[in-house]
């Protein structure tokens, strides 16, 4: 069973960044690269949140 990364706020979002900047380049079929693709759909779904929350607030 798959774990649901998400990311509640500013502080969260830097460490998982920084994570994924750590392992970056990580190679396919590797635990690393398994976390690489986890980070980067949670911190793409925090970006996703956060510009239309702006876009609400217009």
């Amino acid at each position: 069973m798959q774990t649901i990364m998400t990311i509640k706020n500013e502080t969260d979002y830097e460490k998982a960044s920084e994570r994924a900047d750590e392992i970056y380049g990580a190679k396919k079929g590797t635990a690393e690269h398994a976390e690489l693709q986890q980070l980067l759909k949670a911190l793409k779904d925090y970006e996703d949140d956060f510009i239309r929350m702006l876009k609400d607030n217009d």
